[in-house]
This record gives C-alpha cells, sequence and structure tokens, in this order.
C-alpha cells in the first residue's frame, strides 16, 4: 500500500514540477507587466495597491516623454550606440578565432578555450579594476578621457570570449572535406570562407550576436568603472535613488512584451515553414 502511495506522488511530482519551476519564472514577470499599468509616488516610485494613479498609462507615457541628457532614452540610446560597435566587432572576432582555433592543433584550441573560459569567469569587479587601471596607465596619459569610447573596448574585451564560447562547437562540426571541395573547384579562400565556413555557423553566429547584445546592455560593474560621465541603461537603473522606480518596472515590462511577441513570430515562422515543407513533400 505504501508502496503504490509513494509511487502516485513520484509519479505527480514527475508530471507537475516542471509547471512549478515555470511558474516561478514567469509569474513574477507577468506580475511586472501587470505592475507597469499602476501609478507611482511623488518620488517616481512603483506603486504596489492597483488602481492607485491617475491613469493606466501614465507610467507607460512619462516613459517615453523624458528628453533630459540624463532620461531613460538618453540612457537607453547610449546602450544603443554601444551594443552597435561591440556586437559585429566581438562576433567578428570570436568568429575569425573559431576559425583559427579549428584550423590549429589540439594544444593551441585548448589554450584558447582556457584563455576564454578564464575570461569568463573573473569577476566582473576584478575584470572592471584591471580595465580601468588599464585604461589609467595607457588611455589617460593621451589626454581622452574615460566614456564612450572606453565603455566600447571594455565591453568588447570581456563579450569576446562569450561569441567565441558560442561560435566554436559549430565550428568544430565543420568538415574538412567542405573546405577541400570548395578549393578543388577554384574559390578563393575569401570566397570558401564567406560561401562555406560562414553559412555553416551561421546558427551560432545569430546566438552570438543576441548573447553579446544582450550582456552588453546588462552589465553594470566593469562599466561604472570605466565609463566615467557616460551612463548605459544598466547604470541608471542600478544607480536609481532608493525605491523601485516606476520608469523601471515599465521598462522591464517593455522587454518582457517585447520577448513574447519575439517568441511568438518566431514559433509562428517555424510552423508556417514546417507547413510549407509538409505541403511541398505531399505534392511530390
Amino acid at each position: 500500500m505504501h508502496k503504490i502511495q509513494l509511487s502516485s506522488v513520484l509519479s505527480f511530482l514527475r508530471k507537475t514540477y516542471i509547471y512549478f519551476l515555470l511558474a516561478l519564472i514567469y509569474i513574477p514577470l507577468i506580475f511586472i507587466v501587470a505592475l507597469s499599468f499602476n501609478g507611482q509616488s511623488p518620488k517616481g516610485n512603483i506603486l504596489l495597491n492597483f488602481g492607485d494613479g491617475e491613469k493606466w498609462n501614465d507610467n507607460w507615457i512619462s516613459l517615453f516623454s523624458d528628453l533630459s541628457s540624463d532620461g531613460f532614452l538618453a540612457n537607453l540610446l547610449n546602450s544603443v550606440l554601444v551594443a552597435l560597435v561591440v556586437t559585429p566587432v566581438s562576433v567578428i572576432i570570436g568568429l575569425f578565432t573559431a576559425f583559427g582555433m579549428w584550423s590549429s592543433k589540439q594544444k593551441t584550441r585548448n589554450f584558447i578555450r582556457s584563455a576564454s573560459s578564464i575570461n569568463i569567469s573573473i569577476p566582473d569587479i576584478i575584470a572592471g579594476i584591471s580595465l580601468s587601471l588599464l585604461f589609467a596607465v595607457v588611455w589617460i596619459p593621451l589626454g581622452l578621457d574615460y566614456g564612450y569610447a572606453t565603455t566600447v573596448i571594455a565591453h568588447i574585451s570581456f563579450c569576446t570570449p562569450y561569441a567565441i564560447v558560442a561560435i566554436y562547437p559549430r565550428m568544430a562540426s565543420l568538415k574538412n572535406n567542405l573546405i577541400n571541395a570548395s578549393n578543388d573547384l577554384g574559390a578563393s579562400k575569401f570566397k570558401t570562407f564567406m560561401k562555406v565556413i560562414v553559412p555553416h555557423v551561421y546558427p551560432s553566429i545569430i546566438a552570438a550576436a543576441i548573447i553579446v547584445t544582450a550582456i552588453s546592455f546588462d552589465d553594470f560593474v566593469i562599466t561604472l568603472l570605466v565609463s566615467g560621465n557616460f551612463r548605459t541603461i544598466a547604470t541608471k537603473i542600478y544607480l536609481s535613488a532608493k525605491g523601485i522606480k516606476a520608469w523601471i518596472v515599465t521598462f522591464g515590462a517593455l522587454l518582457v512584451i517585447l520577448f513574447i511577441f519575439g517568441t511568438l513570430i518566431l514559433a509562428g515562422f517555424k510552423i508556417y515553414k514546417v507547413k510549407s515543407k509538409n505541403k511541398t513533400l505531399w505534392k511530390k
């Protein structure tokens, strides 16, 4: 009797624990979206009592109406400008590094892989201090101040290893026969790289770009130490005064909504692609 009850309990847990984990992840996100349509206190903090505030869209209107030099839009623009440089540069460096690892000896591959892992595992505070000291020795003597340029350089330095880690596993599955076939057909090395290698690792390139962009947007510690008076959206959030600001909750809700719509669009595209493929096979 006890064995039957225990097995039924275990069966119930196996079927429901994943839903419990998903609830822990997504309920707070749904709560953030709901709070974004709530009011805010005179100090700008979000109100937890639903129904407070003059209008349900006050937070959304104020989020996009602050045009000050230190407002949400200005800091968001700074983060976008950083990511527009950091993402392609880090991904390109990661792509060429991954290809170099693929074509190198095992010892070289292990060395580069270990160096990338060490860079990723170093605490942000240590990396930020080291970069700040480097800029103090090299950058400041040139008569240049901390700002956009130092932020971009720092982000490239700690984002590139993530791009390498994301791209190399796909690069490692590349067959040397494809390269030889391209060379036998008279393609140049550059054309072989663009027509054979890049399409093969294209999914990993997209994944690396997403990862690098997210890390660049999210970084606070290193950015704070090397940015001077330059502010990104992450430093703006972390340096906010006491209390949870309404604009932070609204910005988080915006990201959640964009993520949901992006996921739905991607899922719809995949479903359409599968249906189109099945129709083609059925016609044949």
